[in-house]
């Protein structure tokens, strides 16, 4: 997170702060630049997260884990507890695990829904209730921030699942910033166009004719990285966007503000 580190204040300095699905990608690379940003975190993952320990080390005392299966039910209360009681308090929840893997549409079943919806939505559903409630008894608000997609708007082959709940997340984004507004609750979501991680290569890095194909649907000619991503998170999670609910911020390159793939313009279209 160099641009974070370029900070001389810490923006999210006694702020504490949930992140789901922080293994690695945007998640990790949130909880990173929580962290740098002064906040205390909590990362999850399905399993034990090799390069914990080195995070553990560089914020000593403000960096805790722990483990959550969301595909499994009952996984949120659990987790919510025991981040609940390191943290003392939850003031951010970053609802960011999911996942995009399905079948072609002819050969969804209705368990492929559950597995992907449970993860993507109701996983964010069931983690968001657990928090409200414990703010709720002692008195407090927060703010409910989400992981989305341009996909959540935008349709792409073959994601007939991934589109369909990251629709969801961005109405849920919407309706829980009526439903937890008295309750002194804030929601925001980031909707990242196509972000370099490990689950999203598509090869990309191993086919450079491919790789400029994307590039040049992209108007700022670049995929993003995590980091591009992060640091709206932090800053949603911060005092400066105490004012802002109920939204749904693209961070795409241009793309969502793009009516088509590029194609060349014509001289007689210059003149």
């Amino acid at each position: 997170m160099v641009l974070l580190r370029k900070c001389t204040f810490m923006i999210l300095d006694g702020k504490r702060v949930l992140v789901t699905g922080s293994s690695q990608g945007i998640g990790w690379a949130i909880a990173e630049a929580m962290l740098t940003a002064g906040a205390s975190v909590v990362l999850t993952a399905q399993q034990t997260v090799s390069c914990w320990p080195g995070l553990q080390q560089r914020f000593p005392g403000r960096c805790h884990y722990f483990s959550a299966d969301f595909s499994r039910p009952n996984a949120a209360g659990p987790l919510v507890e025991a981040a609940w009681t390191a943290l003392g308090g939850i003031d951010v929840l970053v609802n960011n695990v999911g996942t995009f893997r399905e079948p072609n549409f002819l050969e969804l079943t209705e368990a492929d829904f559950e597995f992907l919806f449970r993860l993507n939505v109701w996983s964010a559903i069931s983690t968001t209730r657990e928090v409200v409630k414990r703010a709720k008894a002692e008195e407090r608000g927060g703010r409910i921030l989400f992981t989305s997609s341009l996909n959540g708007t935008r349709s792409e082959p073959a994601h007939t699942l991934y589109d369909a709940s990251k629709g969801a997340i961005d109405a849920l984004t919407r309706q829980l910033a009526i439903e937890l507004a008295p309750l002194g609750f804030t929601t925001a979501t980031v909707a990242p166009g196509l972000v370099e991680t490990p689950l999203t290569d598509f090869g990309l890095q191993s086919s450079p004719v491919e790789r400029n194909q994307i590039l040049e649907q992209i108007p700022l000619r670049r995929i993003a990285t995590v980091a591009d991503v992060a640091g709206w998170f932090v800053f949603l999670a911060s005092d400066a966007a105490r004012y802002a609910t109920g939204i749904v911020i693209p961070v795409d390159g241009g793309l969502d503000a793009q009516q088509m793939g590029f194609r060349p313009v014509t001289a007689a279209e210059r003149t």
